[in-house]
């Protein structure tokens, strides 16, 4: 019986352990995602926080994999949520096979992955209360501490390699730009708030009191519109649950906290109203005026951005509407559907161009590259998450955990509705969190509907030992270690190549600006080795190359180039090359593209006009017309474009058309070159029109 005894705390032990291990790796993942960052990436701070939540989870995983061998059991924990993950999965699995650029879905596929995988992690091996308060703890903690970190920058106080930003863009974080860092700080904010209202510890409201406060005015800082908008949202569905599960009790029992909150708002609301030296130009209140304002919102250049990336993103869903163009394509479609879009009516002067790697609007992006089954299957499972959570609330008396989910389903919100103008799922630290958030909601819910206060109890806990006692005979565990060991190596590698590949672009650069052009095309092509779809460097290849007139390579390394990406100068550096090698045939397909590329219509003109004299040499007369009158509508004086003309119309023998085009061309520009060539050409034409009326005049006096 003490041997039956000792066995039974050992593998009690061994149960405990593996769940313990996960939590403090997915504590350790909240903890560093949001934090880390590669001096040798200043200006790109994704790469490395992808790594470290994908390299986290993988090694949480592998743990996870070692409980299921050891104990020869599958623990798989059921929920309404599970599903719609799963197929929510299998659809960006299946968009691999159907992508336009499979390249650029699987260099995207694994952050995409890492937050769902993230989930199951979490809901199979994190049973209780404490648990979950240290994961809870953890974000609040590091949310607070980044809210008083983006005080000190917008003070200026911070470190000095960041170097100097200007404005907005100094309240960053850790995360390089704005943005990142304002739709990073709605989810621990979101939570913060109901808890401070749950918890009657004076001490636990005091440390969420400031945590808010900090975080709360670093999102203010960032002025970043659509997160104050989310946030807000988030307060009003929070506070919606709280109203519905108990009523007026909850006013009345926070009573002064929310006079003091009114009165802050009527304070504020004065501040933006009344002129007064707290609003004048220059200070916050005048930033943050101006930012919201809806004349200033209407007429921004970020909304009309966003608005014509809107509009070019429906253009690829008609192309592809139910199944898309496959995950992580949207970026490399992005200018060639712009391109388009512009060339629609009066687009290009109504909205500004640019290049766009994400549609800023999450559902819009999951429609472009997954299709409508694959949008159909997300808000199916944010259906599926609400109405869980919303039907525990009604039947939970426990106020304290009813605070605790929900704060947890306002974080969820705060994110859905932060996607409709950005893409917070597109950001590692974002993605950890969201997901993160949904699994410890299903957790709370289902330790509580099985054991209560989030405890299993001993009947259960008893049963899962006698399992796993049985489960001890597995005769393939080691085996089962060793490959799980391996595969876990294997995908480390793999996610880490291509931010090994960003690291020798950042020292190509380095290279580049010093003028050591064999040291950057070294760095670019190491970058290759570790990432083969690596579009960017083979385009810096191509670069180098062509400058130094090595067209061959380069026409190689930029048709490399462009089965990767598709970079706004590509076509354009093509197109010369293809010129140069006599391939005009290349060269006009690739022209044309260039110029639809184009950011400013007056960058148009000289490649028109390239564009009609190959048309000329052709001797394709129309085309070469059409090409420099195009030209002609964006600089009417352009003298070359004149010339053009006037050739292409005496070509097709529109003798009249062509003379008037030249003599335009010595009006313009009388002492150029073109008007010298115009010159001989009118008088060659007057002294052809002249012999001509004297031969007839002639034969007239011999008849």
């Amino acid at each position: 019986m003490l041997m039956e005894d000792e066995n039974l705390m050992i593998t009690k032990y061994g149960f405990f352990f593996y769940g313990k291990t996960i939590e403090i790796i997915i504590i350790i993942l909240v903890i560093l995602t949001p934090l880390v960052f590669c001096p040798y990436l200043i200006r790109n701070f994704n790469p490395i926080k992808e790594l470290v939540f994908e390299i986290l989870l993988i090694i949480g995983l592998a743990i996870w994999a070692v409980r299921t061998a050891d104990k020869g059991l599958l623990k798989f924990t059921s929920s309404p949520v599970n599903l719609p993950i799963l197929s929510f999965m299998a659809i960006c699995i299946f968009s691999l096979f159907w992508s336009g650029n499979p390249s650029a879905g699987l260099l995207e596929f694994p952050l995409f992955f890492a937050g769902p995988i993230l989930y199951f992690v979490a809901i199979n091996n994190i049973d209780n209360k404490r648990q979950i308060n240290h994961i809870l703890t953890a974000i609040l903690v590091i949310g607070a501490l980044l809210g008083i970190y983006g005080i000190l920058q917008y003070q200026g106080i911070d470190f000095s390699f960041w170097g100097k930003n200007v404005g907005r863009q100094q309240v960053f974080g850790l995360f390089g730009n704005v943005n990142y860092f304002a739709e990073y700080l709605i989810i621990p904010i979101s939570i913060a708030v109901p808890l401070f209202f749950t918890y009657d510890n004076k001490i636990k409201k005091v440390l969420l009191l400031i945590g808010i406060l900090a975080m709360g005015i670093t999102l203010i800082l960032t002025f970043t519109r659509g997160s104050y908008l989310a946030f807000g949202i988030a307060l009003i569905f929070m506070l919606s649950l709280f109203l519905s599960l108990r009523g007026k009790s909850i006013l009345k029992k926070h009573k002064k906290i929310i006079l003091i909150f009114l009165i802050a708002v009527i304070i504020v609301t004065l501040l933006f109203v009344i002129p007064n030296p707290l609003n004048k130009s220059g200070t916050v209140v005048s930033k943050i005026k101006a930012r919201i304002s809806i004349a200033q919102f209407t007429q921004s250049y970020s909304l009309m951005r966003r608005i014509a990336i809107w509009k070019f993103a429906t253009l690829m869903i008609k192309d592809h509407p139910l199944l898309g163009s496959g995950l992580g394509t949207f970026k490399y479609n992005s200018l060639n559907y712009q391109a388009r879009f512009f060339n629609q009516g009066q687009n290009r002067k109504l909205y500004p161009s640019g290049f766009a790697d994400k549609v800023h609007n999450e559902y819009l992006q999951f429609w472009v590259e997954i299709g409508i089954i694959g949008l159909a299957i997300f808000i199916w499972l944010i259906i599926c998450y609400f109405n869980f959570g919303i039907r525990f609330l009604r039947k939970q008396k426990d106020k304290q955990i009813q605070g605790i989910v929900i704060g947890l389903m306002g974080a969820v919100m705060a994110v859905l509705a932060d996607a409709i103008f950005g893409f917070p799922l597109h950001l590692p630290a974002t993605i950890a969190l969201f997901w993160l958030v949904i699994a410890l909601t299903v957790t709370i819910i289902k330790r509580q509907d099985e054991a209560g206060n989030f405890h299993l109890n001993k009947k259960d806990a008893n049963e899962k030992i006698k399992i796993e006692k049985k489960s001890n005979i597995y005769l393939f565990k080691y085996f089962s270690y060793l490959v799980i060991v391996l595969i876990s190596l294997f995908l480390c590698i793999a996610i880490a190549r291509p931010f090994v590949s960003k690291i020798y672009l950042f020292r190509s650069a380095k290279s580049t600006i010093n003028e050591d052009y064999n040291g950057a095309i070294k760095n670019y092509q190491e970058a290759i080795k570790w990432n083969p779809y690596e579009g960017i460097a083979y385009y810096g290849i191509g670069k180098i190359l062509s400058e130094r007139g090595l067209f061959t390579a380069a026409i190689e390394n930029f048709e490399k180039a462009a089965e990767y990406i598709d970079h706004p100068d590509l076509p354009q550096n093509l197109a010369y090359l293809y010129l140069r090698k006599g391939q005009g045939n290349q060269a006009i397909t690739k022209l044309i593209q260039a110029i639809s590329y184009q950011k400013y219509e007056k960058s148009m003109v000289p490649l028109y006009i390239d564009l009609g004299k190959l048309y000329l040499q052709a001797k394709r007369y129309d085309f070469a017309e059409n090409a420099f009158k195009s030209a002609l509508k964006i600089n009417t004086e352009h003298v070359g474009a004149r010339f053009g003309l006037a050739n292409a119309y005496l070509m097709q023998n529109k003798r009249e058309e062509g003379l008037r085009e030249l003599e335009k061309v010595i009006e313009l520009a009388p002492e150029s070159q073109e008007a010298g060539y115009a010159r001989m050409t009118i008088q060659k034409f007057t002294e052809s029109a002249e012999e001509g009326e004297s031969k007839e005049s002639t034969e007239k006096e011999t008849d």
